[in-house]
């Protein structure tokens, strides 16, 4: 490529070649948004034909798409398309090239060019137009990567530019590069350890997530790291699992892929190290989930005899050695346990896959503590000695590190996830140039390299499938077997950049782990909490899953949920707060009220402690509690002097762990026998004194109605006599 300085200000030429094709369409959304320099934005978007790739004595085709996203009509325009005559070698200079432009358009002096009509566009049109480049005016030899400009200039003399490139098939062209792919086989991102039931019926349809993912790789040398997580959540319904869904896992068990276990749910391992775990979080128990009823006449596998990492156990092997186990004999008429769930014939269990430029130095060491001694990370987050970036299998200390290519992979994702027919032949083009300048940069043998799938789903399994038929359909690249490369023997030591996650994913992740600590620690009130924290550890590991990453405003939202529902299994055991309790004797009964919201039967230990030596009460109780209820128990106290006083009671589980955050204090009021006479006595001669008191009222009242009676009986008399 020439130099800044060498390019001239873009001019509009004499017309070249000319063909055009246009449509029109409402509410699309190019995948590139270039800049424009001035007044309503205009978008532009080009696409060149055959996969990007130029044939000698053929024209040159590129599809353009002019969306016009302002609200005011765009006039008539002009596409001037350019061709460059400098190669692009390395993938630096791809890099920088296919970024997007922010200043006025520039050219080569002696680029190819020809222009475009583009009509007048209505607020939100996208119109489509092919500007051609005739064979007779395409004077290239050599081969390799080209660069393209397209330039949208109005009336006004505002511009829109963006870039593409081509690869001109030439002479001169480099071996194969040998090109190794992963993909991730996950799902959307939930709140439950297992996928519900309707939901497994929809990934699996016809043209659900996972059919779409698993149409475009079966049967190709592609390796898949599947979430073990689906897996599970099939088996677990038994007989009640969706028909897809179970032809589905058939499908995965039949395909000729290599196939490697991701983390449970696709947890984040990266975010666990650097958040403190001690080890990998695995799934402990989905008893919570099963229905035996599900399970009658069926068969169902046994454990593997190479578990999970991440999953149940951790296999320390090579993967680059492991072959496929027998299959395992099955257990007809019984509910799998958790290793039978999990089971699955893997080509490995060893491979750490934590997301693009996520990891730090200490994680890779952690991951190989756990089992997993081979990493995928992105070329960006490893380095060479020299301080470029590595390629390849390489070694970092003990651990083996399968190099994702990033300029690939970058290219290789956008054409799995095209939406439109332009884009996807944009990205096409772009994953051509960036395979080119792979086999041709360093001038000798190409390297064999790894190209990955993010977590993003594929827009449709034809767009991934294209993409990878494209890598054996160019005559620079071809596909080799994921397993084959990872079994390479890395001969260069290479370093992790430091690339950890940010504050706001490994702070959330940290309080996730220490509440299940104290969720744990609570769980001993109970016989057998295996359901418990079995659930509750899917969850946690459902939240830990990389898809969450793109949605951090709804990953905040789950992660709050996750903490209420903690703070309300802590509080589901508690003492519930009495009246004050009066002691009128040298013994009697502390009743305190334990409730159980769980559905499950707990047994916890009263402890008490009078707050003075008015009473002595018996220091624990310990007491059952069934599901769902309450029960009071009745602790024994004595007086030892009369006065008030109150007793404090902690709730704490049979291993001494508190329950409550606060101890409960209940007032006692403490009376001595002969007090309690006394006070009978008294309370006897206080009544006897109303009673007499009440009497006497009533005779004086009534003799004075009868001395009433007997003045007026005489007065009457007396009168009658006059």
């Amino acid at each position: 490529m020439k130099p800044p300085s060498s390019r001239r200000p873009r001019a509009l030429p004499a017309l070249l070649g000319l063909g055009v094709v246009a449509s029109s369409m409402l509410g699309i959304t190019p995948v590139a948004a270039p800049a424009n320099a001035a007044g309503e934005p205009v978008q532009l978007v080009l696409a060149p034909a055959n996969g990007g790739v130029a044939q000698p004595g053929a024209d040159v085709t590129i599809s353009a798409a002019v969306t016009n996203t302002g609200s005011a009509t765009i006039d008539a325009s002009t596409l001037q398309v350019a061709l460059d005559r400098e190669v692009i070698s390395t993938r630096a200079e791809l890099a920088e090239w296919l970024t997007p432009p922010t200043s006025e358009s520039t050219v080569d002096s002696d680029a190819i060019i020809t222009t475009v009509a583009v009509p007048a566009l209505q607020p939100g049109e996208e119109h489509i137009v092919q500007a051609v480049i005739p064979a007779a005016d395409v004077t290239l030899t050599a081969w390799g990567v080209r660069g393209i400009t397209g330039t949208v200039e109005r009336a006004d003399g505002t511009e829109s530019v963006t870039h593409s490139s081509i690869v001109y098939n030439g002479q001169d062209a480099p071996d194969r590069t040998q090109v190794a792919v992963a993909i991730p086989i996950t799902t959307q991102p939930g709140q439950t350890g297992l996928i519900p039931e309707a939901t497994l019926a929809t990934i699996t349809a016809d043209n659900g997530l996972l059919t779409r993912e698993l149409d475009s790789v079966i049967g190709r040398p592609v390796g898949i790291l599947i979430d073990p997580r689906i897996i599970v959540s099939i088996r677990a319904l038994g007989s009640a699992a969706p028909s897809s869904a179970t032809d589905w896992l058939d499908r995965l068990k039949g395909a000729s892929n290599p196939i490697y276990p991701l983390s449970y749910a696709d947890a984040d391992v990266a975010a666990m190290s650097q958040a403190g775990a001690p080890q990998i979080l695995a799934p402990t128990s989905f008893d919570y989930a099963l229905d035996p009823a599900n399970f009658t006449g069926s068969a169902l596998p046994t454990a593997s005899p190479a578990p999970v990492a991440g999953t149940a156990s951790v296999d320390k092997g090579d993967d680059a050695t492991n072959s496929p186990a027998p299959t395992p004999s099955p257990t007809p008429n019984a509910v799998p346990d958790t290793s039978a769930l999990l089971a699955w014939n893997y080509t490995g269990t060893s491979i750490a896959w934590p997301r693009d430029n996520t990891v730090a130095p200490n994680d890779v060491p952690y991951f190989a503590g756990n089992g997993l001694t081979t990493s995928i990370l992105s070329s960006s987050n490893v380095s060479l000695a020299s301080g470029e970036p590595a390629a390849g299998v390489v070694r970092s200390g003990d651990s083996t590190v399968l190099v994702s290519d990033d300029t690939v992979s970058r290219a290789l994702r956008d054409a799995a996830g095209a939406l439109t027919a332009t884009d996807r032949q944009r990205s096409l083009s772009d994953l051509a140039s960036s395979l080119a300048v792979v086999a041709s940069e360093d001038g000798g043998t190409p390297p064999t390299i790894l190209a990955t799938l993010d977590r993003a789903a594929p827009a449709d399994g034809t767009a991934l499938a294209d993409a990878l038929t494209s890598l054996d359909s160019l005559t620079w690249s071809s596909t080799t077997s994921f397993d084959g490369f990872a079994a390479q023997a890395p001969t260069t030591e290479a370093a992790v950049v430091d690339q950890p996650e940010p504050a706001e994913r490994t702070g959330p992740v940290a309080a996730m782990l220490a509440s299940e600590n104290q969720v744990a620690a609570f769980s001993s009130i109970i016989a057998d909490p295996k359901n418990l924290l079995g659930e509750n550890r899917a969850n946690i590991l459902s939240l830990l899953a990389n898809s969450w990453a793109s949605n951090s405003g709804g990953w905040n939202v789950a992660v709050q949920d996750q903490a209420a529902t903690s703070a309300s299994t802590l509080s589901s055991v508690k003492i519930v707060p009495g009246s004050p309790i009066g002691l009128y004797g040298n013994t009697g009964p502390l009743p305190v009220l334990v409730e159980n919201t769980l559905p499950y039967p707990v047994t916890v230990t009263l402890r008490l402690a009078p707050s003075n030596f008015r009473l002595v009460v018996q220091n624990e109780i310990t007491i059952t509690v069934e599901a769902a209820s309450s029960k009071q128990a009745k602790v024994p106290m004595t007086r030892v002097t009369n006065g008030d006083t109150s007793v404090r009671i902690d709730l704490v589980t049979p291993t001494g762990v508190p329950i409550s955050t606060e101890p409960t204090i209940v007032p006692v009021n403490v009376a001595a026998d002969f007090e309690v006479a006394g006070s009978w006595l008294v309370g006897g001669i206080v009544a006897l004194l109303l009673v007499f008191a009440a009497i006497r009222l009533f005779l004086k009242r009534r003799h004075g109605r009868t001395a009433l009676q007997d003045g007026d009986t005489a007065e009457t008399t007396e009168e009658q006599r006059d």
